[in-house]
């Protein structure tokens, strides 16, 4: 039978057959590159999504509370966490245990009525998130950052140089 391929095979070359080591290092190291970057691009856009569903709890919450607490002339004063579970003020996405309530970074979220406004503590928040939340745009009539009350509006400077801690806790206040 007669070698129809062009071929013979004794005019093969050594190596033909598959890819040298060379090929295979380089094979393997872009793969790499490609896992690595996709990770950090899940990293990026996980943080980028609690940001954005801690910006909309915080919002609802006080809407919620603005709405239950309509025709009282007070919030109180103390803890009122345990009145907006119990009457299901908080979003579903927040974990609630009892009347303990906690945001997307296992911080503490507590409410409290001080007379004629009350306070939304958020807890556990990492600095680089920290800011993106401290700039919330809403009707507050105040917002600390660890302690530290902030002149509004907050600018991105001072919440930047605010935001100084792995964890940072920051209170918005409201009527």
């Amino acid at each position: 039978m007669k070698n129809t391929t062009g071929r013979g095979v004794i005019n093969r070359r050594f190596g033909e057959d598959g890819a040298s080591l060379l090929e295979a290092l380089a094979f393997i190291i872009i793969s790499l590159l490609v896992i690595g970057a996709g990770i950090g691009m899940w990293k990026m856009t996980s943080a980028g999504s609690k940001e954005n569903a801690a910006t909309g709890q915080i919002m609802a919450i006080q809407t919620s509370y603005r709405g239950l607490y309509s025709g009282q002339n007070s919030y109180g004063t103390g803890d009122i966490t345990g009145i907006g579970v119990t009457a299901g003020l908080f979003p579903s996405d927040l974990k609630i245990s009892g009347t303990t309530v906690t945001n997307g970074w296992s911080g503490s979220v507590v409410v409290s009525g001080v007379g004629t406004i009350f306070t939304i503590s958020w807890g556990g928040v990492p600095a680089e998130s920290c800011a993106k939340l401290a700039v919330i745009k809403s009707d507050w009539t105040g917002v600390s950052i660890n302690g530290t009350a902030q002149t509004l509006p907050v600018t991105p400077a001072a919440a930047v140089a605010a935001c100084n801690a792995a964890s940072n806790t920051l209170v918005f206040s409201s009527t």
